[in-house]
């Protein structure tokens, strides 16, 4: 019987710290390269990594601001480097685009920060310049800070959850329809008639909604592959129907086997309700993986890193993720009685945790080392058993890459676990020839 292939991709959330707070210090720095994050040179060097390993893409996260959930202050945030700085992906993108030829580019846009006209075109761009490699990370956006930042009205602001995806599902529909305005064949080129593109092939809009008013057409040619590659991170159940209606490829944070079961067969069972080939909908696990030599390394790498997580940077991080002032409960309350406005899937999925009594301490401290990523370590093998054991019991398609710290824990992770995962057939060996991400993605398995 056929093995299932593992979609791999790299995870990172520009430039300093990413689903870790102690990538930036100069002890976990040690295990890798010095780590000049403001330099374009050390994003290209990750994209060059990530396609040496054959991985499906790069991902980079976004937000808009700097969160203040914490003690309603930024101030924590920027003490402890939680998510912040954080430099515009798209702008990281075309760098590493320009130094490689496959490996695809991803990455998160807020529906907030944009008009859709806006965003259509700049992905539109980037997709012509990467020659069909381009994804896009559909957010809705939330926090606090970010929303003053974009300048957006109370009432914006406070939509409700359920509104935000209605507002959501208006601006796919918008962007849809600037991606398809200009028909493939528009272009034509015929000099001698003086017709660069057919006119009757380019078609307005006129979208009218209750949120969007657009007329079009968008004044980019057809992209190599129509649209982007759709990711999506849907946790709430309104977040999971969404995800199953449009995404391609989607990621999920679950801190064991048993949440990972739980949001997969979720998601599967909705994009069936939705009229989709669940095939089509592939589920990424993210991973933050710590691999050595022999497993005795391997350890102090992971111990390392833990100790340089201080609790107050992971609960502030936690705070501003759900969008809700944790130093307003005690450290040792359980996050599972919590009642939040902000992520409730990320709650949901704590309480499908095996560790049920989790406290607003514990779960700041895995979010301080990896936003609620399992840790794995362990020697190559080890790591690749894990890996394919859980596919197999959990039914997944793939893991997203967490770092602890770059670019050396992908440049290891792709010298020491890529080729055994290659070696038994799990891993992709070679990218199609002049493929698209969507065109890597679908062949994987096919």
């Amino acid at each position: 019987m056929k093995k299932k292939k593992m979609h791999l991709l790299q995870y990172m959330m520009p430039p300093v710290t990413h689903h870790s707070s102690a990538t930036w210090k100069p002890r976990n720095m040690t295990m890798t390269n010095a780590f000049q994050w403001n330099r374009p040179e050390i994003w290209q060097e990750v994209a060059q990594i990530a396609e040496r390993g054959k991985l499906d893409a790069v991902f980079f996260a976004d937000t808009e601001g700097i969160y203040s959930e914490y003690e309603n202050s930024y101030k924590s945030a920027v003490r402890y480097a939680s998510q912040v700085p954080c430099y515009e992906p798209s702008v990281l993108m075309a760098f590493m685009g320009a130094v490689t030829k496959h490996i695809g580019l991803t990455m998160t846009f807020s529906v907030a920060g944009y008009p859709p006209y806006i965003l259509a075109r700049k992905l539109a761009t980037l997709d012509h310049l990467s020659r069909g490699r381009v994804g896009w990370n559909v957010v809705t956006a939330f926090h606090k800070n970010a929303s003053e930042n974009l300048g957006l009205s109370v009432e914006q602001y406070h939509l409700s959850h359920d509104q935000r995806y209605d507002r959501l599902e208006e601006y796919m529909e918008v962007c849809y329809k600037l991606w398809d305005s200009w028909e493939p064949d528009a272009i034509v080129m015929d000099a001698e008639n003086n017709i660069f593109a057919d006119p009757e092939k380019v078609h307005p809009i006129n979208h009218e909604g209750k949120w969007f008013k657009c007329k079009g057409p968008l004044n980019i040619d057809r992209s190599p592959q129509g649209r982007p590659v759709i990711l999506q991170a849907g946790q709430s159940s309104r977040g999971i129907q969404f995800a199953a209606k449009h995404a391609e490829l989607i990621f999920t944070l679950q801190p064991d086997r048993e949440a990972m079961k739980v949001y997969y067969n979720r998601l599967k069972e909705g994009a069936v309700k939705a009229g989709r080939d669940p095939d089509d909908v592939r589920v990424c696990f993210g991973l933050q993986v710590f691999v050595g030599e022999t497993e005795e390394i391997a350890r102090a790498k992971a111990a390392l890193h833990n100790s340089l997580v201080p609790a107050e940077a992971g609960v502030t991080i936690l705070s501003g993720h759900l969008g809700y002032d944790l130093s307003k409960h005690g450290l040792d309350e359980l996050i599972a009685d919590l009642k939040v406005p902000g992520i409730q899937g990320m709650i949901d999925a704590y309480k499908h945790s095996s560790s049920k009594n989790i406290t607003i301490r514990e779960a700041g401290m895995l979010h301080g080392r990896g936003v609620m990523t399992p840790q794995l370590v362990g020697s190559p093998e080890q790591v690749a058993d894990w890996m394919e054991e859980t596919m197999k019991e959990v039914g997944g398609d793939g893991f997203l890459l967490s770092p602890a710290y770059l670019p050396g824990s992908l440049e290891e992770f792709v010298e020491l676990v890529v080729p055994i995962l290659q070696k038994r057939g799990l891993a992709r060996t070679e990218y199609v020839e002049n493929g698209t991400l969507r065109d890597n993605l679908k062949a994987l398995n096919a």
